[in-house]
């Protein structure tokens, strides 16, 4: 990961709060939702997309093939967003 995050729940929503100097980099907050969070925890595994993807799968009982284009999606907007 290109910074360093710190994932916290608050009131049912998660938030992505930057730590030490990606705090002087990064200005906003990212929120996200369960399956973000979800998401994220195995990003801080270093799990891969396609790990990730069976993770999400068998937790949601959702196709690999959704969950894997969820994952991919998800990984996209934390690139846009500067956190990977």
């Amino acid at each position: 990961m290109k910074q360093k995050f710190l994932l916290r729940e608050i009131d049912g929503e998660y938030l992505l709060v930057p730590l030490g100097n990606s705090n002087q980099q990064f200005t906003s907050l990212i929120t996200m939702n369960e399956t973000g969070a979800f998401i994220w925890k195995r990003l801080e595994q270093n799990k891969t997309p396609e790990q990730i993807a069976t993770d999400l799968s068998k937790e949601y009982q959702v196709s690999f093939d959704k969950a894997k284009t969820d994952v991919v999606k998800f990984i996209a907007y934390l690139r846009q967003k500067s956190v990977l």
